[in-house]
């Protein structure tokens, strides 16, 4: 299996915690900082992503059966969103 990389920007306001699963084995994680961007490796084509706040642990987005190469968490509309 070949491993590639996802960037994930943080455009939230809060400092999140951004994990990737494959089924159910978390693949990645990774913590960032309002406006930051940081990569991830994985190793699955398609994958599930979840973003938790990261001071309470509570989550605050998440995306299913993504491929995307490039996510972006924001806020609209007092939710977030991963595109």
């Amino acid at each position: 299996m070949t491993e590639t990389e996802i960037t994930f920007h943080n455009k939230a306001e809060i400092r999140v915690q951004a994990q990737i699963f494959a089924e159910s084995e978390l693949i990645s994680t990774c913590v960032a900082d309002p406006g930051e961007s940081l990569t991830m490796p994985v190793k699955s084509v398609r994958y599930d992503i979840y973003c938790k706040n990261g001071v309470t642990g509570w989550r605050v987005a998440y995306k299913l059966n993504s491929d995307a190469k490039t996510l972006t968490l924001s806020k609209n509309k007092g939710s977030y969103t991963i595109m």
